[in-house]
């Protein structure tokens, strides 16, 4: 079982330093990860295998954003798998579908968060200021899935790594990196490329 929430990041809204260095991983990679893992698939599984193992040297982070949008993103293969039921209305009218969503959503993770920090986005502001200073450029870089928002939310966290399978994430996040932003890693094999020296295990 994972430690208290606030006991993971500081009132700042940054991970502690024990979660240092830490991988965000975008909702493009954690939707594949997930799938991945409940199907072994070779890169996601070494990496979370080397995660429980502890020789991976980078923490796994996964935010309140990334969940949220993963949930939207199942929701349509939730309604097809329930396509019957939708048209007798029950999606729409039982209070019961929530929870059924949610038990659903448990099972299609399986295991894939057991070595996952799961964290909230506190004190994450995203001000008029930079809308009008900062974001234009990026919204010029980013595609049609709105993948700023993870940059920043990464960025907010203190992660120095974020994980993607959109190419358009990697120009976002360089674009930030004068300013902290996380180093982006496209892809399972660039993960496990950029492990650290020192954790590397040793065969």
């Amino acid at each position: 079982m994972q430690p208290l929430m606030e006991t993971r990041i500081q009132s700042t809204g940054k991970l502690r330093t024990r979660h240092l260095p830490a991988l965000y991983l975008d909702p493009s990679f954690f939707a594949a990860f997930v799938a991945a893992t409940a199907e072994d698939g070779a890169g996601y599984a070494e990496i979370a295998r080397r995660q429980r193992e502890g020789t991976l040297g980078l923490t796994l982070v996964v935010s309140s954003l990334t969940l949220l949008r993963w949930m939207q993103e199942s929701a349509a293969v939730y309604r097809a798998e329930h396509r019957d039921e939708h048209h007798a209305g029950a999606l729409e009218d039982s209070d019961f579908e929530g929870l059924r969503f949610q038990g659903w959503l448990r099972h299609r993770l399986g295991n894939a968060l057991d070595s996952v920090l799961q964290v909230d986005l506190h004190a994450f502001e995203l001000g008029l200021e930079a809308a009008w200073e900062e974001l234009p450029a990026l919204a010029l870089l980013d595609g049609a899935d709105a993948g700023t928002l993870d940059a920043l939310a990464a960025r907010h966290l203190g992660c120095t790594h974020l994980a993607t399978l959109r190419p358009e994430m990697m120009n976002v996040c360089e674009l930030m990196r004068t300013t902290g932003g996380p180093q982006p890693l496209l892809g399972p094999a660039a993960v496990l490329a950029a492990i650290p020296p020192a954790a590397a295990s040793v065969d």
